[in-house]
């Protein structure tokens, strides 16, 4: 009996361990998802620096993963020895009953189960905009249609009739020295092009018009 309560306090102790390092890679992701998120919107794709970020990502997620296999099992076990438990308490009082009937049986004793119930993330998940007539200029979190994926979208820019219309109003109020080919600099005078940064599929464009 010793040696099961003992068990019992082991898988707890483990429990509340793994309850902790779940959080804490929890919290871990959730830094590293905010970085790379940033350093998408600042230079607008994918860097080296991301590249080198989404396998930490990944590993994370691998981790959560084992632990939440090792949880089960765990309260798999858990829940076995508390049955167990429950079974021998149960026997011996009938062997007391059926031993000493004139006597007044003691009731067994409730095992009382215990039930860890994880405190939700204190941060907002991220949007993910499926709508591709509503996609902004800057990449966002979207579901591939190609490759059904959940994936930062990759952005660039391409020359189209906003830049040619600016060109020609330039060029008409004077400015044909060169100047008139400042538009084609510009990204605001230009289409944005969203792609899937897995399947390289492209998924928009967002016009200025």
């Amino acid at each position: 009996m010793a040696s099961s309560d003992s068990e019992l306090m082991q898988i707890t102790a483990e429990l509340n361990q793994l309850s902790l390092t779940k959080q804490q890679l929890l919290e871990k992701k959730k830094f590293k998802s905010i970085f790379q998120e940033l350093r998408s919107r600042i230079e607008f794709g994918q860097t080296e620096e991301e590249d080198l970020s989404q396998p930490e990502i990944n590993s994370i997620d691998d981790k959560l993963k084992q632990l939440a296999e090792r949880k089960a099992e765990l309260e798999q076990s858990y829940e076995n020895m508390l049955n167990a438990k429950d079974e021998k308490n149960t026997e011996k009082v009938a062997a007391k009953d059926s031993s000493t009937s004139y006597q007044k049986s003691e009731p067994a004793v409730p095992v009382t189960k215990i039930l860890y119930v994880e405190a939700p993330p204190d941060f907002p998940a991220p949007a993910v905009i499926l709508d591709v007539e509503n996609f902004p200029v800057l990449p966002c979190r979207t579901q591939c249609p190609e490759c059904q994926q959940f994936v930062v979208t990759e952005t660039y820019t391409a020359v189209s009739s906003v830049t040619w219309l600016v060109c020609c109003m330039t060029a008409l109020a004077g400015c044909v020295v060169g100047c008139c080919l400042v538009p084609f600099c510009f990204d605001m005078f230009k289409s944005t092009i969203h792609r899937c940064p897995k399947c390289r599929t492209k998924i928009t464009t967002v016009k200025k018009l």
